[in-house]
């Protein structure tokens, strides 16, 4: 009997882990899918009535009780717009990387981009998505402080709601930038107290940054919530769109799309351990943020150091006031506004009472131009009482700038020192100046008062004393008294 020996069998070779699958070659964005993401995003949100309470309840109903906490409209119209770009942020970023993280631990991102979903389809679809909750939350918001709790600004209401979209779009992208450092939604939460609560505490909306340490105020022009705050001061002091504005609103969404860049980069494919190359790529985020920080931050600290600034200036010239001589009719008025004149010019007349008296001229005091005219009021054959005001010259040649310094730096300024101007009337011109005068008293109140009559405590007032600046090239531009001008004195 012949024994048939089996051969041996070779061992498989061991299988080969398939590749994760990547983007489509060719194609980086299909506007369908990302449409579709949209609509799965916002369903999901529909779905979710807490969160949608969050959104459109919560943020209203904390307006509410702070305008009845404040009890005096003026205090609520500062503090409420402030809160109307605070809230949208940090709503959208609570949600925002909660919701995130779920995709991540529950799979459904794994198996969305085993599709032909590519990152930015996913991203594009969230943030489209958020967008509309984060309009939704502003309209809601906003029509409750303007139509319920009467809130005034001089800017357009459709420019706040332009910030707090913004705002929002911001938070919505650091939350999903936050949202690749958690692996919990506890830990989500946790990045709160350090991703939003100091950009609201540097802000400005306790206390001012001109008055934080001047470490802390460099480190608030590092943090894009303080462009959002600006912007919103921007819309609570003026009814113009101004450079300030657009530029607080660059840095907003540059800011934001700076981090759905970096978002994207943390979108993993496959859940489980992260390789070495996804653990160096979280941890190079934040380095590139401290530095990008750090940077920022010197820069400031630095100009700081070489410049004693004042936004607390105005052109400013001798005012030479024409008023009415004796009391009359007003006729033959040429003082309106822009004239220029000469000394002695007649600019007007006036028909003294009764049947045969004479006219009396009105004549220019000095050379200048006019720039408050209040002649024109009165109309042809109004009636002026004597000493009644009816223009003011100022010699524009002549006119300077008055900064008013914090006493603190005064040690700092000294005469001729050169000094930089910016003004709002010709944004992107520096105009250079020197110091010709610090004036020997200050602009506000000499003494402390006692807070009441009963108590020994005093409120110490902050004082500012004038300085003069001349300048001597203006660069063809005419500085028109009463326009604001920042003010950066040189310190060497």
């Amino acid at each position: 009997m012949t024994r048939t020996l089996a051969r041996p069998v070779a061992p498989a070779p061991p299988e080969t882990p398939p590749a994760p699958p990547q983007d489509p070659p060719g194609r980086l964005l299909t506007p369908r899918i990302v449409a579709a993401t949209t609509g799965r995003v916002l369903r999901q949100l529909r779905g979710d009535r807490r969160t949608v309470a969050m959104l459109m309840v919560v943020p209203s109903a904390l307006l509410v009780l702070i305008n009845q906490m404040l009890d005096d409209q003026p205090s609520f119209n500062g503090t409420g717009l402030t809160l109307l770009g605070i809230f949208p942020f940090t709503i959208m970023f609570l949600i925002t990387s909660i919701a995130m993280l779920r995709e991540r631990t529950s799979g459904t991102l794994e198996r969305l981009l085993t599709t032909p979903l590519s990152k930015l389809d996913l991203l594009l679809g969230y943030g489209c998505a958020f967008a509309v909750a984060a309009t939704a939350q502003a309209v809601v918001t906003c029509a409750t402080a303007y139509l319920l709790l009467d809130l005034y600004t001089p800017g357009s209401a459709v420019l706040v709601l332009i910030v707090a979209i913004s705002g929002a779009i911001l938070g919505m992208s650091l939350g999903l930038l936050a949202s690749a450092f958690a692996t919990t939604e506890f830990q989500a939460v946790q990045f709160m107290p350090v991703v939003v609560m100091p950009q609201i505490f540097l802000g400005g909306l306790f206390v001012p940054r001109e008055q934080m340490a001047d470490w802390l105020e460099s480190v608030s022009y590092a943090l894009p919530m303080t462009y959002s705050i600006d912007a919103l001061d921007e819309v609570g002091s003026t009814s113009l769109v101004t450079w300030e504005f657009l530029g607080d609103m660059t840095v907003v969404l540059g800011s934001a799309l700076l981090a759905l860049v970096l978002a994207a980069t943390t979108l993993r494919r496959r859940t489980g351990e992260r390789t070495e190359a996804e653990r160096k790529r979280l941890r190079a985020i934040p380095a590139v943020v401290l530095a990008t920080a750090l940077t920022l931050s010197t820069f400031a600290v630095i100009d700081a150091g070489r410049f004693v600034t004042t936004d607390d200036a105005t052109v400013d010239g001798t005012q030479i006031p024409i008023v009415a001589e004796a009391s009359g009719t007003l006729s033959d008025w040429r003082g309106t506004l822009g004239a220029t004149v000469r000394d002695n010019e007649p600019i007007g007349r006036l028909q003294l009472p009764g049947s045969n008296a004479p006219k009396r001229v009105v004549r220019a005091p000095a050379d200048g131009t006019v720039v408050v005219d209040e002649g024109s009021d009165f109309g042809e054959g109004g009636y002026v009482t004597a000493g009644t005001r009816l223009a003011v010259v100022y010699d524009l040649p002549q006119t300077y700038v008055t900064a008013r310094v914090d006493e603190g730096d005064l040690d700092e300024v000294a005469l001729g020192q050169p000094v930089d101007l910016y003004l709002d009337a010709a944004p992107g011109r520096t105009l250079t100046g020197y110091v010709t005068e610090i004036q020997p008293a200050t602009a506000s109140e000499f003494a402390a008062k006692p807070k009441n009559n009963t108590m020994s405590s005093f409120d110490r007032d902050g004082q500012v004393i004038p300085v003069r600046i001349a300048v001597p090239d203006r660069q063809g531009l005419t500085l028109v008294p009463g326009t604001n001008v920042t003010v950066k004195i040189h310190k060497d």
